[in-house]
């Protein structure tokens, strides 16, 4: 009997990722994917560890932020790419540090312009 490759998605110990095949589950995905990266990189850049105990709470701090920067975004018709979705999150974070009194090089800050006037909005 011959054997067949499977397809990670279908295979029975992985089970199937049904949500997976939906379009806008993968653009989310993707996001997600494109916040880690960001997130991960502006850490590493600050010298940080992930397990620093004070992460937690910017991390949850900067999701409400992030989740009403990016509805903002959405209401005003402008369209984030995955990488500028990331580093809209990356902002709202800093921006959770900085209300705590971390200061943040601008230098390892994303630069735009655009999520800038969106941050602007959110946390005048």
């Amino acid at each position: 009997m011959r054997s067949r490759v499977e397809d990670p998605e279908e295979s029975p110990a992985a089970g199937r990722d049904e949500w997976g095949r939906d379009p806008s589950v993968r653009a989310m995905r993707r996001v997600f994917t494109a916040m880690e990266k960001e997130q991960k990189e502006f850490i590493n850049n600050l010298g940080l560890s992930p397990f620093d105990p004070r992460m937690r709470r910017w991390r949850e701090r900067a999701l409400a932020a992030f989740e009403t920067s990016w509805a903002r975004s959405a209401r005003i018709g402008v369209q984030l790419s995955e990488t500028e979705t990331g580093e809209l999150y990356v902002l709202c974070l800093e921006r959770m540090m900085a209300r705590e009194g971390m200061e943040v090089p601008g230098e390892v800050l994303p630069r735009s312009e655009k999520l800038q006037k969106i941050l602007r909005e959110v946390f005048p």
